[in-house]
């Protein structure tokens, strides 16, 4: 009971201070901006990392009072954080160079180590006894958190997933400090990834909110990133009897964003271009051009953070060799390096399982009719314009294909004016279809993604081997266009009717 008073203590910290944020930013014009590398197409506030602060200020006041062991370490982490948030804010706003952000970053994380007590001081037991670091043990603490805090920011790149990622993390890491029965960083965390939902409120995409009202920005990323630096660098390094989780098992507690990173500027790296020039080839990215929603994609590498986190955790407790673990993370991150070096291959094998599991496409604009009987075109446009003609504008549209003039095959577009169709308007109307021809079983419905070339595999894919198929599946001609309707506001108008079909 009191663990869930202080997750929403910290979930109504943020939703009040992102609010009032949102409201402060449009007005001093402090927005982001749609163009470049960017996802969005509208102006939108970069303030979650507001909520994220007042619920991490909140969770440290209240831990410093009740536990006053914790104190020792207050005025390093708060510093830390606040260096983090101003860092990523003046970078919000003024585009800070890779450079000086890498300078903050790293002077955050000397402080750390030298005013905060924090230091990974081993690696733990691999194989060969425990592997202490020394002297090292420095520069891999600050090499630790820059990449922590970049790895945050970089997977950042869709509404919801960065917010998501961290609230996996953060209920990973608060179960280990539940089972550990440190109640003071449990506080700490409990109420900071309250304060990580308050924002998801506002980032997330759900019911009718299909663009997030503002972003975490970097100075929400910056300082959730320094943040796990700090607890996974801590809660590895007790002495060896009592340290909450093996160095290995961080790795896997931090898995998604880590690996992703490391990947994508590898690949960078291999195509001989600088590693800090963003691109879109994250996993996200894969995800969005295979057709999955972005929506689906937060759900399926959030599940991905929480299977890692389970792995790395079950291992643990299960007593795996940490030179076994460590082996087993090595493995997981070269398949995704594989995947992210060769994309072609990985997203046409993301199309057959998003269609295996029947979701509808991101890039769907209507629905794709086989089968229909040249004789029932009318009708069928009649059916159309009663049932879903009332709800939504559409172009009903027939084409005869060559050498077959019995059978044709159907376009169903919806006609929306400002916003992109939706998944349940696309279901809607092939709920629709699928209930007024149940019995016509040579009717074959599927959503309808207009061409183009974001999403034509036959576009920027390399050659075939000689013993391959040489041609694509799918031509590139529509075949003869034969009938076509307009339906608006239940009106329907007949644009076309070929005499011949």
């Amino acid at each position: 009971m009191l663990s869930a008073a202080l997750f929403l203590l910290g979930v109504i910290l943020s939703v009040v201070a992102i609010r009032y944020g949102i409201v402060a930013s449009h007005k001093l014009g402090i927005v982001d901006q749609p163009g470049g590398h960017k996802a969005h197409d509208t102006v939108t506030p970069f303030v979650g990392g507001v909520g994220v602060l007042a619920a991490t200020l909140c969770a440290v006041g209240i831990v410093a009072h009740f536990f006053p062991e914790f104190s020792v370490h207050v005025p390093a982490f708060l510093f830390g954080v606040l260096a983090m948030f101003i860092t990523g804010f003046a970078d919000d706003v003024l585009q800070l160079g890779y450079k000086i952000r890498f300078m903050v970053q790293a002077s955050v994380g000397l402080v750390m180590v030298f005013w905060g007590g924090v230091e990974i001081a081993d690696l733990g037991d691999l194989g060969m006894g425990l592997v202490q670091l020394g002297p090292f043990g420095v520069v891999l603490t600050v090499i630790a958190t820059i990449g922590a805090i970049n790895s945050l920011n970089m997977i950042d790149g869709i509404d919801g997933l960065s917010g998501s990622l961290s609230t996996v993390c953060l209920l990973l890491v608060a179960f280990v400090l539940f089972q550990a029965r440190d109640f003071a960083y449990f506080t700490m965390v409990i109420i900071i990834m309250g304060g990580v939902v308050g924002f998801l409120y506002f980032n997330l995409r759900y019911f009718n909110q299909r663009r997030a009202r503002c972003f975490l920005g970097d100075n929400g990323s910056m300082q959730l990133g320094f943040i796990f630096a700090w607890l996974l660098a801590d809660l590895s390094q007790e002495l060896p009897a009592q340290r909450f989780v093996t160095p290995v098992t961080t790795l896997w507690l931090f898995a998604v964003p880590l690996i992703d990173t490391l990947s994508v500027m590898l690949r960078r790296v291999w195509m001989k271009r600088s590693p800090f020039r963003p691109d879109r080839n994250h996993l996200h990215h894969l995800f969005l051009r295979a057709g999955f929603r972005v929506q689906d994609t937060v759900a399926v590498l959030a599940l991905a953070q929480l299977i890692f986190g389970a792995i790395g955790l079950a291992g643990m407790y299960a007593g795996v060799a940490e030179l076994d673990m460590l082996i087993a993370f090595v493995c997981a991150f070269g398949v995704c390096f594989y995947v992210l070096l060769r994309p072609w291959r990985f997203v046409p094998l993301l199309r057959r399982i998003h269609r295996l599991f029947g979701f509808t496409s991101a890039h769907a604009v209507g629905v794709h009719v086989s089968g229909l009987a040249a004789d029932k075109m009318a009708a069928f446009a009649e059916t159309l314009n009663t049932r879903i003609g009332p709800h939504y504008d559409f172009r009903f549209s027939v084409f005869r294909p060559d050498g077959d003039a019995a059978r044709c095959y159907a376009v169903i577009e919806l006609l929306c004016d400002e916003q992109d169709v939706s998944h349940r308007e696309i279901r809607d109307v092939m709920a629709v279809i699928r209930r007024e021809y149940r019995r016509d079983h040579n009717l074959k419905i599927r959503p309808f993604v207009e061409r183009s070339e974001s999403n034509d595999r036959r576009v920027g894919i390399k050659a075939r081997n000689g013993d391959r198929r040489l041609e694509d599946r799918r031509g590139a001609g529509k075949g003869r266009l034969v009938y076509r309707v307009l339906s608006a506001a239940g009106e329907s108008s007949i644009l076309l009717q070929s005499s011949r079909v």
